[in-house]
């Protein structure tokens, strides 16, 4: 295999405890695939398989963010996928992805579209490629961002290690990598192609739209926009009116509480606790 082709594509996957490449099957992987794997030891391991190298680098660290900046900090290829390891790819993954970034050189990133098995957390998909502008909504998970690795680096992008599954705020790291792609002037594109599947049935994070979920709203929405908070709150309060059993009043008192819970970090079971 040429040293072009090597890097021209791979896959950024955060993991647990694995003791072997069996994820490749699982996931269907037909390409170079980095593994960031949080375990209970440190190591570094190899595979070649089908003309591709999977990498697996295994830390005793905790949290999403921090997984997927060690993935970040190894990869080498000129087109990256973010993944989660309950992603099944199309065998065409890589051609899908890469003419996607050929047809459209002044794309940084690219979302792409999974199909999922939740209702509730289903995946917006779009009619068709286009731009997509900053003050357009962002519903996107980081399973679903293709990106240039130069355009990322040049930005200094990272994930926070405060957000994310493991952390001490459960959810919205993704989020705000895309906010800090945005504040980079990094080119966006949703694209109509669906390039695997993902199974939502369990989650690290998600337990419904509960008092832990909104907490862990309200510590996003201070850390992100802490001039606007109280606009993004009664926003969001109002959205999710009808996504909950939570009233108004509910949803507004744990947004606050979440607010107040980042400035202290503080996580929703400390901050729990200290309420009985």
């Amino acid at each position: 295999m040429k040293q072009t082709d090597k890097n021209k594509f791979q896959i950024l996957c955060v993991t647990m405890n694995q003791i072997d490449f069996s994820k490749i099957k699982d996931m269907n992987i037909n390409s170079n695939i980095i593994f960031a794997n949080q375990s209970n030891k440190v190591g570094y391991s190899e595979l070649k398989f089908k003309n591709h190298i999977a990498k697996m680098i295994t830390t005793n660290t905790k949290g999403v963010g921090i997984n997927r900046n060690i993935a970040l900090s190894y990869a080498d290829a000129e087109i990256c996928l973010f993944a989660d390891d309950d992603v099944i790819y199309f065998d065409n993954l890589e051609d899908i992805i890469l003419k996607e970034f050929a047809d459209y050189p002044s794309a940084d990133v690219i979302i792409f579209h999974l199909e999922s098995n939740s209702n509730e957390r289903k995946l917006a998909k779009y009619s068709k490629t286009r731009r997509w502008k900053k003050y357009e909504p962002r519903p996107w998970g980081a399973v679903r961002i293709a990106f240039r690795l130069n355009a990322v680096q040049k930005a200094n992008l990272w994930f926070s290690p405060l957000f994310g599954g493991g952390c001490v705020f459960p959810n919205g790291e993704d989020s705000m990598w895309i906010d800090s792609a945005f504040d980079a002037n990094l080119k966006f594109y949703v694209s109509n192609k669906t390039i695997g599947y993902v199974d939502m049935s369990e989650s690290s994070w998600f337990s419904g739209f509960d008092y832990k979920y909104f907490y862990a709203k309200g510590a996003f929405y201070q850390a992100s926009y802490p001039r606007m908070i109280k606009i993004w709150m009664l926003y969001f309060a109002f959205r999710t009116r009808k996504m909950t059993m939570l009233t108004f009043k509910e949803r507004l008192q744990w947004l606050e509480y979440g607010r107040h819970g980042y400035n202290s970090m503080k996580s929703y079971e400390e901050f729990k606790y200290e309420m009985k």
